[in-house]
């Protein structure tokens, strides 16, 4: 039942939040200035910006490629060569990946070999530079495709295809990917190598990659970590009972939006990088069932045609970080989709999410709009008896937390990233006004493993 929520925001663009709801603000210097110290944090790994002779090479081959570009438009005002510079200097570029290759040695396989359906290796790379500099540009609004390439995509399309029927699925006003964005942000963040290496081979010629996956990531239990690679119908090879190979690709259709982009590309959009990500990772959670044509997906858990549930998003995580996470979650909802209650203590919730983000972890949370407090119970024409009650939940949608600031009175504000706010800084949430409304959150199993208990069983008492 749980479950059933697909985390998207489909209604978000027509529902206006409450007066209450915390503004957006410009929080990267606040946060630089303002946040607390870090000082229950374990010891940092050695970072490396030194260059190899290899290296050299092939840092100098990617900064004569974009000694001349102009200063990018989404990455805080840096030219690609200085953006390559500066992760350079803050160890991103040499740090390495989930198969041990460098985030420079991806750069230059974009660079120097060819890339899928002609896409544009300059793009490719501006883009992934612009995203691992900040990642807090990462959008899942999708572009518009213009009327002359729509007809050539439907010309192309399979007789039963949906978008040859109806040809305004193709677009795609409000997106369900937050959940698929909300990994990339949590990917490109921490793993700034094994983001660069999705977008190579993604949009390499083999059109694809494997993670290198170690069982315990999926579940402790190896009986049930097997249960959930079957149920989520993952494409398997070098199968033993410590480590697997999972395949990662896009769906069939990626590559249609991935060329629009790459074409037509305006600011606000998804860049060809995210579009290539986002497939993925939807590929992923949905059971290899998405459509980037439509943004519609099928699976075993399809209760809703958009988005991924909360069981998906937390499958990806573990797999993205390859480690076990749990997904806590929060809110009693019954079957009716009404919210009556919670399962812990706003209190120990914050706790959770303040020790992993001690711990340098980010924290993705799935949190959800009632009536209530969507302020649609507000507006003209509202019906209880057609709408639902105020406690109805109406959606959902998630973000990532990637740190906290407290005020003198030990208040706590949330700073997060929101892949759907049409904004490309932080955006800041009170934690009295994101708490009552978290639905779930992922933590790194070994963290909550003394609540976990109890708070499932609280859960799932309705």
């Amino acid at each position: 039942m749980l479950n059933g929520i697909n985390f998207n925001t489909n209604y978000n663009k027509n529902i206006t939040f409450k007066a209450d709801t915390p503004l957006k603000q410009d929080s990267f210097a606040s946060k630089k200035q303002n946040a607390k110290a870090v000082t229950s944090s374990p010891i940092l790994p050695s970072i490396r910006t030194t260059l190899s002779q290899d290296e050299q090479f092939k840092y100098l081959f990617l900064l004569n490629m974009l000694k001349d570009l102009p200063k990018s438009e989404n990455a805080q005002d840096l030219t690609p060569a200085k953006q390559l510079e500066t992760l350079l200097k803050n160890g991103k570029l040499l740090s390495r990946s989930n198969d041990n290759t460098t985030a420079l040695d991806n750069l230059y396989s974009m660079a120097s070999e060819e890339r899928a359906y002609n896409l544009s290796p300059q793009n490719l790379i501006t883009n992934t530079l612009d995203i691992l500099v900040n990642p807090k540009i990462i959008t899942q609004e999708f572009g518009d495709i213009p009327q002359a390439e729509k007809q050539k995509i439907i010309s192309y399309l399979p007789k039963n295809h949906p978008a040859r029927l109806n040809p305004d699925l193709l677009n795609v006003q409000a997106s369900g990917t937050c959940a698929a964005a909300s990994n990339e942000v949590n990917l490109a963040d921490k793993y700034p190598a094994e983001f660069a290496r999705w977008v190579n081979h993604l949009s390499g010629k083999e059109k694809s990659l494997y993670l290198n996956t170690k069982l315990s990531s999926i579940s402790s239990n190896k009986l049930d970590a097997i249960t959930i690679l079957k149920l989520l119908k993952a494409n398997t090879k070098d199968f033993n009972f410590d480590s697997v190979k999972i395949k990662v690709e896009t769906d069939p259709y990626a590559y249609a939006r991935a060329y629009i982009q790459d074409k037509y590309w305006n600011k606000g959009e998804r860049n060809v990088a995210d579009v290539l990500v986002q497939s993925a990772i939807m590929q992923l959670g949905s059971q290899n069932t998405y459509d980037s044509l439509t943004d519609m997906r099928g699976g075993e858990f399809n209760s809703n045609p958009q988005g991924l549930v909360e069981i998906e998003k937390t499958y990806v995580e573990s797999l993205i970080k390859n480690e076990e996470i749990t997904s806590l979650v929060y809110q009693k909802i019954d079957e009716n989709q009404n919210l009556i209650g919670y399962s812990c203590s706003f209190e120990k919730m914050q706790k959770h999410i303040l020790d992993a983000l001690d711990s340098r972890n980010n924290v993705i949370v799935g949190y959800i709009l009632t009536n209530e407090t969507s302020g649609r119970n507000t507006l003209e024409g509202y019906n209880p008896a057609v709408d639902g009650a105020s406690n109805k939940v109406i959606n959902g949608h998630e973000i990532t937390i990637v740190d906290y600031k407290k005020d003198e009175n030990g208040k706590v504000t949330f700073i997060c990233i929101d892949t759907d706010d049409d904004s490309s800084e932080f955006v800041e949430y009170s934690a009295d006004w994101l708490l009552p409304k978290i639905h779930h959150a992922g933590y790194v199993s070994a963290q909550v493993k003394d609540d976990e208990e109890a708070i499932l069983k609280e859960a799932s008492v309705i």
